[in-house]
């Protein structure tokens, strides 16, 4: 068994129910991208790594297991690197060469990353991940006017705040707040999706 986060006080499936239950709100974000995805398969397919995030998530806080927890890290690999390559071809309008150039810079700064689990209770790993949404962020409010990528890198400071906090808040809140982690991240892909759905929508009826 795993022991990694402050709710979780022993074995068995509930013992992190808040860390479990949470996890409902990524299925929640992943019905509301799919029912506004129009029929196009690339923002269901985003939809879908959503719930699959939350059933990955969802195994590794009741099992807590090794195995459990690669079906958890996993699909959020799998999402951000989806994601960027969706938003690099299709907003960005770059070749599929200069979209794997940049896949591959981001795949190597989060092996990088990876191994960075002491400080901040392992949150440094997604490093990579906000840099590249603050960057992509930036980049999208100057070329389309829309704040969204900004408000999502935002959003997903904020997630991680909550993330770094659990273990060294735990002696004054017990429950910790690693489901804080959970709720955030569920409104951070739904709105990636959202963001990332309308503005490749306006790009092409240009």
């Amino acid at each position: 068994m795993l022991d990694l986060y402050c709710e979780r006080l022993g074995p068995g499936l509930l013992a992190e129910p808040r860390n479990a239950f949470s996890n409902l709100a990524f299925l929640l974000a992943a019905l509301h991208a799919w029912r506004s995805a129009d029929g196009r398969p690339d923002v269901r397919m985003l939809a879908a790594l959503i719930a699959v995030i939350g059933l990955g998530s969802g195994l590794f806080h009741t099992l807590a297991t090794p195995i459990a927890q690669w079906c958890d890290v996993v699909p959020i690999g799998l999402f951000q690197m989806s994601f960027l390559w969706l938003y690099l071809r299709r907003v960005r309008d770059l070749t599929a060469a200069a979209c794997a150039a940049w896949l591959a810079v981001f795949v190597i700064a989060l092996g990088a990353a990876a191994p960075l689990t002491a400080p901040l209770n392992g949150s440094l790993a997604y490093a990579p991940a906000l840099i590249a949404l603050a960057a992509l962020g930036v980049s999208h409010l100057r070329r389309l006017r829309d704040p969204g990528l900004l408000l999502a890198a935002a959003l997903f400071l904020a997630s991680l705040t909550a993330r770094s906090l659990d273990l060294a808040l735990c002696p004054r809140w017990p429950a910790g707040t690693h489901f804080l982690w959970h709720l955030l991240n569920a409104l951070l892909l739904g709105r990636l999706a959202q963001v990332y759905a309308r503005a490749s929508a306006s790009l092409t009826r240009r």
